[in-house]
């Protein structure tokens, strides 16, 4: 698969060959070039850009054009492509009239948000079809996939955000019910590829499905039956209700299916599923009770640095969707893969299903946060069993005795979390806050800070989360967690840093630039990495790593930053993507022979 490179304000057409003016046009060209060439496998020689068109004594030039085969000439066009810039609509009639004026029976009106596919059925008759057939087939293969022909999808985040849109345009549904619509369409998609005794695909739609009654009837039968599987495989996780269904009329699930049904969810890069599932999420669920998902740079150099291992309990005891279990996942998967390069005989994908099974665990208190966390997991080849809805500050004694099986008091290896913090979202339940020390006053006695019998009035969960994870980690167990820079720094919080050093080893302060968590919050935070000590009488033998990252990968709208050369141009890596400028990558590599030189996690 190619990547789109851009490079001083240019854009390499994929096509071509050729630099061209790097335009929000052009990137969306781009795009569906790379569609045309990677999902639908047309050959590069049949492809045209900017191609001239006649239309009577006028004469327009097409955004991209398709020939049956080399010859390029307008008596020999199979299909028409026209893009626009994100959020322009316009361009339905100009595809039409290029498609009437030459012998093109397929168009595409794309704009990266919104999709349309034309058939030119007769002369005149332009008909909408679910999806355009690949290289060497008709309309009729249109849908009929096997599931050795899927692919890895590249830009599932627009797949979302096109059915997010439909659904709203074309059956009104407000964002929570779009949100619960596409969880269930994914589970179908996913439960159908986990299907390995049937090599064809049951999650499709057809273009004769779509327009016939019949068809149509049938369709929806499949997703259903595949939905009940769904069902069944997880009616004791509180994902779904048991009456729970599909409630999408007709046009809005064809669209999901059409849109979904060429792509592999299972195969598709961990980094794309991320990104696009929590930008989907975040509109939904994000940050009205300081729950802000944390960046993916954070994440991966958090994780990196932990160097977890194949037989160590991982948990986040406020884990959200997922983030940082999932890259657990992919770390771990990584190193099995690297493993497998020398063990041949080993059955590395049940090496990698039963660790996500029995050493992934995460909490959340948020309902659909828990729920979204589980299909993040199950998205991710699973792990979705060690995932609870319950509130982690709770006292112990009151845990479900199904969570108490899986994570428990000095029970978890690492522990990977980034709690709420804000003012908006206090505890000041007493029975909560008279089960942490930290929940109480502290008096300065001397040079020392005492715990109080007396309960504080309230207190913001993440200073009690710091407790809590030190609670359930094993002596010498390890943890990174993201904390506002007030604990760190402010007067009054100083008896929580006297606790942190009392219980822990500080292995490194990381802090973290404003525009970490920007849009979403302003906050200024930093990552702790500490080393639970296995006595009280331990002394750290080792220099705290510190360090001021100045980039973090985007700026404070959450546009993405990229490295340039001394000429200006845009830095691409061995595989042509361009280079982010964040900083993050280099404390990881620092940290990460630091903490091995000096055997720290040993």
């Amino acid at each position: 698969m190619e990547e789109i490179v851009v490079e001083n304000n240019k854009i390499l057409c994929l096509i071509t060959g050729k630099y061209r003016k790097a335009t929000p046009e052009e990137y969306v060209r781009q795009e569906y070039c790379r569609n045309l060439l990677y999902v639908y496998n047309y050959p590069r020689e049949n492809i045209d850009v900017e191609v001239p068109i006649k239309i009577g004594r006028m004469e327009k030039r097409a955004d991209i054009v398709i020939y049956n085969d080399k010859r390029k000439s307008q008596d020999n066009i199979f299909l028409i492509v026209e893009t626009k810039k994100k959020q322009e609509t316009e361009g339905l009639e100009q595809l039409i009239s290029y498609m009437s004026a030459s012998t093109a029976k397929f168009g595409v009106l794309y704009n990266g948000e919104i999709i349309k596919f034309l058939y030119n059925s007769s002369v005149g008759k332009f008909d909408e079809l679910p999806d355009i057939p690949k290289y060497k087939e008709d309309i009729e293969a249109i849908g009929m996939y096997k599931k050795k022909d899927l692919k890895k999808c590249i830009d599932l985040k627009g797949v979302f955000n096109r059915c997010n849109n439909y659904f709203f345009v074309n059956q009104g549904l407000t964002q929570d019910k779009r949100f619960a619509e596409i969880i269930k369409v994914l589970f179908c998609k996913i439960q159908d590829e986990k299907d390995i005794f049937n090599d064809n695909c049951n999650f499709y739609v057809t273009n004769n499905e779509r327009i016939n009654k019949d068809g149509i009837r049938n369709f929806r039968e499949r997703l259903n039956m595949l939905f009940e599987k769904v069902k069944e495989e997880f009616k004791n996780e509180n994902i779904f209700a048991e009456n729970d269904v599909i409630n999408l009329n007709d046009r809005c699930l064809v669209y999901a299916v059409a849109e979904l049904q060429k792509y592999s969810l299972l195969e598709t890069n961990v980094d794309i599923k991320g990104v696009a599932f929590e930008t989907f999420v975040g509109a939904n669920l994000r940050g009205e009770h300081g729950e802000f998902f944390t960046p993916r740079e954070i994440v991966h150099m958090a994780t990196a640095c932990i160097k977890p291992k194949i037989n160590e309990v991982v948990c986040d005891p406020a884990c959200g969707s997922g983030g940082f279990l999932v890259m657990v996942l992919k770390n771990i998967k990584q190193q099995l893969d690297n493993f497998k390069s020398s063990k041949m005989d080993t059955n590395i994908e049940k090496l990698f299903s039963d660790y996500a099974i029995r050493y992934i665990r995460g909490i959340d208190f948020n309902p659909d946060l828990s729920r979204v966390a589980k299909m993040n997991m199950v998205l991710n080849e699973d792990g979705h069993s060690g995932i609870f809805h319950y509130d982690s500050l709770t006292p112990f004694e009151e845990w479900p005795e199904e969570m108490r099986k899986k994570i428990w008091k000095e029970s978890i290896d690492i522990i990977l979390t980034n709690p709420p913090f804000g003012k908006k979202c206090v505890i000041d339940d007493k029975k909560i806050l008279s089960s942490f020390k930290l929940g109480h006053k502290w008096e300065l006695d001397g040079e020392r800070w005492v715990q109080t019998e007396k309960v504080d009035e309230k207190r913001t969960p993440d200073i009690l989360f710091i407790e809590r994870c030190l609670d359930l980690l094993k002596p010498g167990g390890r943890m990174a967690i993201v904390l506002p820079d007030g604990i760190l720094g402010n007067d009054s919080y100083e008896f929580v840093r006297q606790f942190i050093l009392d219980n822990a080893f500080l292995v490194a302060v990381i802090d973290c630039p404003v525009e970490a968590f920007l849009p979403s919050t302003d906050t200024k935070t930093s990552l702790l990495i500490i080393k639970k000590k296995r006595s009280a009488n331990e002394t750290q033998t080792f220099d705290t790593y510190m360090a001021i990252p100045e980039k973090c990968g985007h700026d404070r709208r959450g546009k993405e930053l990229y490295k340039h050369d001394e000429n200006g141009n845009i830095m691409s890596d061995s595989n042509n993507n361009p280079i982010i400028d964040n900083d993050f990558e280099v404390i990881m590599e620092e940290l990460g022979e630091y903490v091995e030189n000096n055997n720290i996690y040993d």
